[in-house]
Order: C-alpha cells, then sequence, then structure tokens
C-alpha cells in the first residue's frame, strides 16, 4: 500500500509539474528556434562590443541613480505615506509614456548617454524606495527603540539602519541593473544613437545586418542574460513589512529632502498628462485603444489561467514555477519577440500572435503577485488541503474562499502591463492591427513635427489607461492574505 502511494504521489507530481514544463518549453521555443536559424557565431565586431560596454555600464550607473533616488523618496513613503501614490504615477505609468514626459522636461540633456541613465534612474526609484520601506518597516520594533532611545550619533544610527537595510538595498541594485540592461523603450524614444543590446536586434531584425552579426548579437544577448538570471535564484527578496511595526523616526531635514523629490515627481506626473489637454489625432486612436484592451484582456485572461496551474504544481511541492518566474524576468524580450516573429509567420500580424505573446511573458508577473498569498497561508492548512483534496482542488477552493480578491488584482496589473507592453508590439503587429503602445512609439520616433506632437497625446492616453487600470487595483478589498 505504502509503495502505491508513494508511485501515487510521483505521478501526481509529475502531472502537476507538466504545466510548468510545458510553458518553460514554449516560452524558450522562440530562442531555440533563432538559434537554430542563425546558427552560432563567435564573430562579434567592434561596435557590437561596444554597446555590450555601454549596456553594462549604464545599467550600473542606472542602478545606483535609482538606489540615491530611492533613498531621497524614503522618508516621505514613511512620514507622509499619502504622498506616495504620487510619487509612484512615473513608475506605474508606461515607461514609453515617462521617457516621454521626461524628454519635454529636461530637453536636449535626454538625448545623451546620460539621459539613458537619468530616465532609467528616475523611472525605477520608487520601485527602490518600495522595497527600502518595506524593508525599513519590518525592522524589529526593539531595534527600532533603541536607535530612537540611546543612540544619539547620525552616523552611527546611518550604520545601524544601512546594516538592516542590506536585503533591500542589494536586491533592488541588482534587479534595476537587470531591468536596465534589458532596456529597450528608452534607447529607442533618445533616438537609438546610443542603443542596448536589446535594441540593437531590434536594429538588426528591421534592417539588412548580416546573418553573422545576428547570430553572434543574439548569442551575446543570450549567454548574457541567462548569466542575469543565475543569481535570482540565490538573492534574498526583501522582507515584507509589518503593518504594525514603527519605522525610526525621521528628522525635518530627512522629511524635506523626501518632500522635494516627491514634488519633482508631482512634476514629471504633470507632465505625462498635460497633452491630454490639446488633443490630436482622436478620430484615428479609437481602433488602436480597442485592440490594444481586446489584447489586453485575453493576455490577462490566459495568464490567470496558467497561474492557477503554477499554483496546483507549487502545491505539489513543484520548483518549476520559481524557475519560470526567473527565466521570463530575465531572458531578452527582442530575442523573444524575434524568434516568436519567425514562428508566427503564417498568422504573423493578428492580434491573436501579440496576445499569445503577451500571455507568456506576463504570466509569471502575474503569479509573482499571487504567490505571496498563497504563501501567507499557513503551511499545514495548504499541506492538509493538498493531502485531501489534491493540488488541483485545493488550489481552486482556496482562490474561490480566500484568493478571490488577490486574483482579480493580479488580473489588473497583468492587463495594465499587456497595454504598457512596446517591445512585442513594436515587433509582432503591423499597420493593419496595431496597439496603442505600438502606434504612440512610432509617431514619437517619427521626423515629422505634428506626428510627434500627436505621439505625445497617444503617450498621456496610454498612461492614462494603464494608471486607471492599476488604481482599479487597488480598490479590490483583499483579504489578509493580499501581497
Amino acid at each position: 500500500m505504502e509503495a502505491e502511494v508513494a508511485e501515487g504521489g510521483r505521478f501526481r507530481l509529475t502531472v502537476y509539474q507538466a504545466p510548468a514544463l510545458l510553458y518553460l518549453f514554449v516560452f524558450g521555443a522562440p530562442y531555440l528556434f533563432l538559434l537554430s536559424r542563425y546558427g552560432f557565431s563567435s564573430g562579434l565586431d567592434e561596435y557590437t562590443l561596444r554597446v555590450l560596454w555601454f549596456t553594462l555600464w549604464q545599467a550600473a550607473l542606472s542602478a545606483l541613480l535609482s538606489l540615491v533616488g530611492g533613498f531621497a523618496l524614503l522618508p516621505a513613503y514613511l512620514k507622509t505615506p499619502w504622498v506616495k501614490p504620487l510619487a509612484l504615477i512615473p513608475f506605474f505609468a508606461p515607461a514609453l509614456s515617462t521617457v516621454d514626459a521626461l524628454i519635454r522636461l529636461h530637453g536636449d540633456v535626454m538625448y545623451s548617454p546620460w539621459g539613458i541613465i537619468i530616465a532609467h534612474g528616475v523611472y525605477y526609484a520608487p520601485y527602490v524606495a518600495l522595497l527600502l520601506e518595506s524593508n525599513m518597516r519590518s525592522m524589529p520594533a526593539d531595534l527600532t527603540e533603541a536607535l530612537d532611545l540611546y543612540v544619539r550619533r547620525l552616523r552611527t544610527r546611518l550604520k545601524i539602519v544601512l546594516w538592516e537595510l542590506r536585503p533591500s538595498i542589494l536586491y533592488s541594485l541588482y534587479t534595476v541593473f537587470v531591468f536596465s540592461f534589458l532596456s529597450f523603450t528608452t534607447p529607442l524614444l533618445l533616438g537609438g544613437r546610443y542603443p542596448t543590446l536589446e535594441l540593437l536586434i531590434y536594429i538588426y531584425a528591421t534592417s539588412y545586418a548580416s546573418t553573422a552579426l545576428a547570430s553572434a548579437l543574439v548569442a551575446l544577448n543570450l549567454v548574457a542574460t541567462l548569466a542575469l538570471a543565475a543569481p535570482l535564484f540565490r538573492m534574498r527578496s526583501p522582507p515584507p513589512a509589518d503593518p504594525a511595526a514603527r519605522p525610526p523616526k525621521m528628522g525635518l531635514l530627512p522629511t524635506a529632502v523626501g518632500l522635494a523629490a516627491t514634488g519633482y515627481y508631482a512634476v514629471a506626473a504633470f507632465y505625462i498628462f498635460s497633452p491630454l489637454l490639446a488633443p490630436r489625432g482622436v478620430a484615428e486612436v479609437w481602433p488602436y485603444v480597442l485592440n490594444s484592451i481586446l489584447v489586453a484582456v485575453v493576455a490577462a485572461t490566459g495568464s490567470l489561467v496558467l497561474v492557477l496551474l503554477f499554483l496546483m504544481a507549487d502545491g505539489a511541492g513543484s520548483r518549476l514555477p520559481g524557475v519560470a518566474y526567473a527565466v521570463a524576468l530575465s531572458l531578452s524580450k527582442s530575442v523573444f519577440a524575434l524568434g516568436f516573429f519567425y514562428l508566427a509567420q503564417p498568422l504573423y500580424g493578428t492580434l491573436l500572435i501579440l496576445a499569445a505573446a503577451h500571455m507568456l511573458v506576463i504570466s509569471p508577473l502575474a503569479f509573482s503577485l499571487a504567490k505571496p498569498a498563497w504563501d501567507k497561508i499557513r503551511q499545514d492548512v495548504r499541506e492538509s488541503c493538498t493531502l485531501y483534496l489534491g493540488p488541483a482542488k485545493c488550489v481552486i477552493r482556496i482562490v474561490a474562499e480566500l484568493l478571490g480578491p488577490t486574483i482579480v488584482q493580479a488580473w489588473l496589473i497583468a492587463l495594465a502591463s499587456s497595454l504598457s507592453e512596446t517591445t512585442l508590439a513594436l515587433m509582432l503587429t503591423t499597420g493593419a492591427s496595431t496597439t496603442l503602445s505600438a502606434m504612440t512609439a512610432h509617431l514619437l520616433t517619427s521626423r515629422g513635427p505634428e506626428l510627434v506632437e500627436t505621439g505625445h497625446f497617444y503617450s498621456s492616453l496610454l498612461a492614462l489607461l494603464v494608471l486607471v487600470t492599476v488604481a482599479l487595483s487597488r480598490l479590490v478589498k483583499t483579504r489578509p492574505f493580499s501581497f
């Protein structure tokens, strides 16, 4: 009997691993197909090596600048939490819209290598501040009280606080480095004169570059992104915030710095939405809006199906969903889109293909939002539920009774992510079925002043759609298991 139970357990585990394995295979198919099409070549030209060097150092400086910006925003997050949504507007807005606003805000300085670093630093600083705030609020209460009562020297207080914030500092530095290394939209909108590896793949794919150059670039990009994915499996995530914890007291100077930083983000938010006051191309925009919404709804709904399958695999003890998350987060989206372009040739340019690509890309994001809520359910409850009901019935029962609102939140965030997606939209759509983000990118990178002005309006409209979706996700009243 024990042998039969053990065999049955192994069979059940294999069955529930299958969706995650299938996802990894389907997600990896475009990369494998592209490598088989181009072959392997190590012949890197001098220009590609220069682009690699630029991609590395701009990513490093972008991570440092975002950390500085995160620390500048942190006092405002802690002392005046009501200003936090204002600071987060440029981060939750599509990168395309935020970069467009920064170009209008700062002018010609943005059309330089430093403009890319400034754009990345400004965009990711609110995200870093969120991680720092979570880590700060999770500090032990006795340590916080001891700092306030007994530690008078500012230098000593800073040493202690920075030591406690190591998880969020290291995690934010690394993740922003990865995001900046994989940057596509920012250098594209800044004229493409200083491309990253991601943008260079798009340039080669849409030009007459030789097969040897494209092959070497694809191989280089895959090796680099796989190397970036490896540390994510071992890196310690920042601890979740304890709502009852009281962070260390903030003085007047840190609070003033935090409010000043928030004021800058308020100005950036104004530049994001100001083109709405001067509408252009309104009659032509609605088909692009409808296309974007249709793709986003299908992709977000499909991603939730994958999330449920991933939770079943997690309940059965599989680590494959975590592997899928790290791989999808780190691998090049430009290479994925290029490989998907060749695989989807019979249906190229259709919204169905774009929705399928979006679903594959955003599913790990939706899973990362639902997984913490799943983990907060008591382990013995989950184990008993899995033992007596099985992973499938257990997940469905828990989702129906406890995690329903969290799943709705994850769906809305996935919807916003699909609306914002630019890389896939540019490479997988045609003029007949273009999404709002793709058309906005085309307009903003055109040479006609009137077209660029229309692009500003489209950019603001896209930001409005995305931020309304994100705001709706925050209105959902979740159970205590919310992420």
